[in-house]
């Protein structure tokens, strides 16, 4: 690559994508490529409050800022419509769950080596994240995983 892309939109997956279509992850629009295929962090790109990101699967779009944030919601639900030819009026503004609200959770458990894991999986993957932490969960509902732990840990099969 000889000259810096910018990225200008955010795709399904939290991929950030150049006009030219290439396709950078954890790249949040007005971050820049640069020529030596580095990333350039724009006004747009946030740190990710969470230790595990980018490995969980259940948080794919940290690295973006509420402007970001709503716009790809709002693209992805105007774009679902229009495939399925519905007429669009006045979009409403999108509303952002605040951190830690989330009051529905699927968790995953599995022994790794002699540690019993309990939390989400990896994205495309069945390996566990064993959460440590979390942004979106309710503290109520985090403050029961080393409960779980305790309690399923020595009464579940390991597989060896």
């Amino acid at each position: 690559m000889s000259s810096s892309e910018q990225i200008i939109r955010v795709a399904a997956r939290g991929d950030g994508v150049t006009a030219e279509g290439r396709y950078v992850a954890h790249a949040a629009p007005g971050d820049i490529i640069d020529p030596s295929g580095g990333l350039v962090h724009g006004p747009h790109h946030a740190t990710p409050p969470c230790q595990h990101f980018p490995l969980c699967g259940g948080c794919q779009l940290q690295h973006l800022d509420e402007e970001s944030l709503r716009t790809f919601i709002a693209d992805r639900v105007t774009h679902a419509l229009a495939t399925q030819q519905v007429a669009i009026g006045e979009i409403m503004p999108v509303h952002i769950s605040p951190p830690k609200t989330r009051r529905r959770v699927a968790v995953r458990s599995a022994w790794a080596g002699k540690q019993f894991q309990l939390g989400f999986s990896t994205e495309k993957s069945h390996r566990i994240i064993d959460l440590r932490q979390c942004d979106v969960m309710a503290p109520e509902l985090f403050a029961l995983l080393q409960p779980l732990r305790d309690l399923l840990g020595p009464r579940l099969n390991r597989a060896f």
